[in-house]
């Protein structure tokens, strides 16, 4: 593991169907010494992992400790907020709707969302003046652009011009920020699917916390998965941790502030609480085709519709810890999928 590695890691591994079970097996012994050694040379303080298949839990191990501070044991039911793992849940909402004919994966968002028809893309922006110009887009980003992160969106920690650029008097971007590219001409990792949440909601008429657990969670049985958790499972939430220091190369730290129990206003990029347990029931509905212990969350063909070439020849540039801007042309043209590997 990387010693810049965030401080607590929650991990899943979804197998093809027929892989044997690895539990009770000379290679759960394996895992178990890798993840147990991974605890005892202080690469991190503790880590959950789980491994299913389409059909069953094939391994799950537990080990080390869920808060440095205290040393209190790390459990495999222990709650962790999984961050952009939130986004997988938020686009198969969304895609739940797609289905019923409720919105359409080409319709432009802001016929939903009124504050996107705003949206203007950024021309020039000077750092050390702070002076930028802006123009109309070139297109309305589509509910796919938002849901493939090829809508022109960034995040201050993936865009140093989102980090930096401070808006004018009286102007406001919706989503954080202005669009870097027409929509659809780059892909970048972005608030995007911020937006998406945001679809979710003006279209059912539900908060997603709500339309999450009427529509996926309750149907799944996962029942430890949630944005606000209740106090009585507060003793199972994991502290949030980090590496001290500039490069984040340090003793494993508290965060300062801890987030609380409750999240105030959730959004679809990031946010839940979650165990390993439940998102592997939701990692199995996937791998089965949308369809979990005889419960359809998505039908098969939504679940092959969203592992093909939504961008074509777009490329996906690694990310830069350093929050560089990204170039303004890719320097490679791959194809790539639509998915978003958001842990």
């Amino acid at each position: 593991m990387n010693r810049m590695t965030a401080g607590l890691v929650f991990t899943m591994v979804a197998a093809s169907a027929g892989t044997a079970s690895a539990q009770d097996s000379p290679a759960t012994a394996r895992l178990d010494a890798s993840l147990r050694g991974a605890v005892e040379r202080n690469d991190v303080p503790g880590v959950v992992a789980l491994v299913a298949s389409r059909e069953r839990v094939l391994y799950r191990g537990a080990f080390g400790v869920a808060d440095v501070a205290t040393g209190r044991p790390l459990a495999a039911d222990a709650l962790f907020r999984i961050a952009s793992m939130t986004k997988p849940v938020t686009s198969v909402a969304l895609m739940q709707l797609v289905e019923q004919g409720r919105i359409g994966l080409d319709d432009p968002a802001e016929n939903v969302l009124p504050a996107l028809k705003g949206l203007k893309v950024l021309t020039s922006f000077d750092p050390a003046s702070g002076v930028y110009t802006l123009r109309a887009p070139a297109r309305p980003p589509t509910v796919r652009h938002f849901l493939t992160h090829t809508s022109g969106l960034a995040y201050p920690f993936t865009s140093a011009i989102w980090r930096d650029l401070k808006p004018r008097a009286g102007e406001t971007f919706p989503f954080g920020g202005p669009l870097l590219f027409d929509p659809g001409e780059r892909w970048h990792y972005s608030t995007s699917t911020d937006v998406v949440g945001r679809l979710v909601e003006v279209v059912s008429g539900q908060k997603l916390e709500e339309y999450f657990r009427a529509h996926i969670f309750a149907p799944l049985k996962m029942d430890d998965t949630s944005y606000n958790v209740p106090e009585a499972k507060a003793p199972r939430l994991v502290a949030q941790q980090q590496r001290a220091g500039e490069r984040m190369d340090g003793a494993i730290v508290l965060q300062n502030p801890q987030a609380g129990l409750t999240i105030a206003s959730p959004v679809g990029g990031g946010g839940l609480a979650s165990t390993a347990a439940d998102y592997g029931r939701f990692m199995r509905m996937l791998l089965n085709g949308g369809e979990l212990d005889g419960t359809r969350v998505l039908k098969a063909e939504t679940v092959a519709l969203m592992g093909q070439n939504h961008i074509g020849a777009v490329s996906v540039p690694a990310q830069n810890p350093r929050c560089r801007a990204a170039p303004t042309s890719p320097s490679s043209r791959t194809a790539a999928t639509n998915g978003d590997s958001a842990s």
